[in-house]
């Protein structure tokens, strides 16, 4: 509601002005002699009909205009949600590290030895199967899976000030940071913008946010691409828990390409102890499966932490691109967006 009587006072705000003038000449004018008094009110009489005229115009026709092309509207506004969306998830792995594989509470970090950490899965966060064979996971059965919502990780919350902790606490596995790369996003916001059909239906406010977004992520993908080789150091941790399968290899110009599945997998301990007894994982969860190309396998289960030379300079860019974020929420385009690849439909 707040944006919408800003915008709508920006665009009437000139027009006002016209008027209120009008009404100050008139008073004028009614005390003026009788030789300039009509023209001065006439004058007057103009100034303030026309621009009210106007104003009762625009508003009347963006609101029937809008209203016939509700859904028209709403497409565009959600194309434009959709590469946030994709942004967002992003934003989220650069402060999450490997453990936006995972919900609030679905694993345990066992890092009493400081080079070799340990991750354990909840009990209620792995996956079951009733007695149909359909699987599902037991947190969504139960009552307090309500109650832990207030302590997941808000990447929206953060400020310029608390980003750079985060930063420094952050861990990635070679995985996620074998193909790290904003190009596609710049891309398609790019092409966003150049798409008359869609910007044409973006107020001056949702415009102007795209625009920033556009260039907070140019910056970013920047940052990224000349800092490529220092802005991730490789570390002796160690983690048990992940475990990574490769298929699919082919030759290109470019290079090999292969396509490789990150899981997390639990070892039953029994299989520990009496090794060779049997190969099968007593848990094992699909995280993600992408096609990579050119990358030493041995690194990609490796663990790596943001430099401490680019603390600062990351986490602003960072805190730059989720402060336009933020700001599109907050917008009535922002609100809730529908993911037609996977079938989503939610708050961004």
């Amino acid at each position: 509601m707040k944006d919408s009587i800003k915008r709508i006072w920006l665009k009437i705000w000139p027009k006002s002005v016209v008027t209120v003038f009008g009404v100050l000449l008139y008073f004028l004018a009614v005390r003026l002699p009788e030789d300039i008094k009509g023209l001065l009110v006439n004058v007057a009489a103009s100034l303030i009909s026309i621009p009210v005229i106007f104003i009762a115009y625009e508003l009347w026709n963006e609101k029937s205009h809008r209203a016939l092309n509700e859904r028209v509207y709403r497409y565009a506004e959600n194309e434009m949600s959709q590469a946030m969306l994709e942004i967002r998830k992003y934003m989220e792995m650069l402060l999450e590290g490997y453990c936006v594989y995972f919900d609030y509470g679905d694993i345990i970090i066992d890092d009493s030895n400081p080079e070799n950490y340990i991750l354990h899965m909840n009990d209620e966060a792995k996956i079951l199967y009733d007695e149909d064979g359909e699987p599902y996971q037991l947190k969504y059965q139960l009552e307090y899976c309500d109650e832990v919502k207030h302590d997941t990780f808000d990447l929206y919350e953060l400020e310029k000030d608390s980003v750079g902790p985060v930063i420094a606490d952050v861990q990635y596995l070679g995985y996620q940071i074998a193909d790290i790369d904003l190009e596609d996003i710049v891309d398609r916001l790019d092409e966003l913008l150049k798409h008359s059909f869609i910007m044409e239906r973006m107020d001056d406010e949702e415009s102007s946010i795209i625009i920033h977004l556009l260039e907070a992520s140019k910056m970013l993908h920047s940052f990224v691409e000349h800092h490529k080789h220092d802005l991730f150091l490789r570390t002796n941790i160690k983690i048990k828990g992940f475990a990574l399968q490769a298929s699919e290899y082919q030759d290109s110009p470019m290079g090999r390409v292969g396509m490789y599945s990150l899981y997390y997998r639990e070892e039953d301990e029994v299989n520990e102890q009496t090794k060779g007894t049997s190969k099968d994982p007593s848990y094992e969860q699909l995280l993600d499966k992408k096609i990579i190309m050119n990358v030493q396998e041995d690194k990609l289960l490796s663990v790596y932490v943001v430099n401490p030379d680019y603390y600062i300079m990351f986490g602003d860019l960072i805190t730059e691109v989720l402060s336009c974020i933020r700001d599109w929420r907050e917008t009535s385009a922002g609100a809730v967006v529908t993911d037609y690849e996977s079938g989503w439909i939610g708050p961004l």
